[in-house]
């Protein structure tokens, strides 16, 4: 009997002990967290954080601030409203507003390494290259495969004119798991900026690779007539861009660049056409590509002089 009684002595003490541990722990939670919102609160803000993105993904910026804005009221503890609102506030031209919201998102996340990042490229495009490399670091210390901050520090990098430096950033963070989005195409501008062309004209088709011939994007377009030219290969440049000529995503560039393939193959009269034919099509530029047209003019005609003689 006695012996019974002990055990449930015991027990009771126990269940006391747990009770009060258990008071304690929900008093730590009323008294030092922050206060949560209600699961139909956090619902209805990602919905608005949805429709704010929507809206900014229209040009409907002022919509999207004011969704983004009312989402955070109903749940102003989520770290991606803020980041949202970052965004939209950096598209906006309110570059300080935009900081402030992400170094926001920043203290929410308890130090994300990708907001982290994210706040450095708003300093970023911001010409605050200084405080964005420290940010770039400060996320490397987290995650030390941190392929955005690698691909941020090797933009600042270009900046500074150290192509070297950049290429390598650059391609630490294409070996990361995932790569950052677009790294492939700053390893070839860091080639090109390094004056190797051969490599960045070979890393620019293994991009093009990921897409259908009739349509190639327009920045790897240019680039590869860029590089083509540079390359003392006018010819193959002029084959390249007579294929995109018909294309709706032929662009003012690459009227430029055609002609002046031409031009280096001293075919005058087809960069001529080809100016004139791209004054009519872009009436916006008829005045630089008539210009050039001129100067073509002039330099064919020096030719024919020089040949003479």
């Amino acid at each position: 009997m006695l012996k019974r009684c002990r055990i449930i002595a015991i027990v009771l003490g126990l269940g006391i002990l747990s009770f009060q541990n258990g008071c304690s722990t929900f008093r730590g939670l009323t008294n030092n967290s922050p206060q949560l919102s209600l699961k139909n609160d956090a619902l209805e803000a990602r919905s608005l954080t949805r429709a704010g993105n929507l809206d900014c993904q229209t040009g409907e910026l002022a919509n999207a601030e004011i969704n983004q804005r009312e989402a955070i009221k109903k749940n102003p503890f989520d770290p991606w409203l803020y980041e949202r609102l970052a965004q939209t506030l950096s598209k906006r031209g309110q570059p300080g507003l935009a900081i402030e919201q992400m170094g926001r998102a920043v203290e929410l996340s308890d130090g994300d390494p990708r907001l982290i990042v994210e706040l450095g490229n708003l300093y970023f495009d911001r010409g605050d290259k200084h405080t964005a490399s420290d940010q770039a670091k400060q996320a490397l210390e987290s995650e030390h495969r941190c392929g955005p901050a690698l691909l941020l520090l090797g933009r600042i990098a270009l900046v500074d004119q150290e192509p070297k430096k950049a290429l390598h950033l650059f391609q630490r963070a294409a070996a990361c798991n995932p790569p950052p989005p677009g790294i492939r195409l700053k390893i070839a501008e860091a080639y090109q900026l390094n004056g190797e062309w051969r490599l960045a004209n070979h890393t620019i088709d293994s991009i093009l690779l990921d897409f259908p011939v009739e349509n190639y994007p327009e920045n790897l377009v240019i680039a590869k007539a860029e590089g083509l030219i540079e390359m003392n290969q006018p010819s193959a440049a002029e084959n390249f861009l007579l294929e995109r000529q018909t294309r709706e995503n032929f662009t003012p560039t690459m009227v430029y660049l055609l002609a002046a393939a031409q031009k280096r193959m001293q075919s005058y009269s087809d960069a001529r056409n080809t100016l004139a034919a791209g004054a009519k099509a872009f009436p916006s530029y008829r005045v630089q590509f008539l210009e050039i047209r001129s100067e073509i003019e002039i330099s064919a005609v020096k030719e024919q002089v020089a040949q003479k003689k």
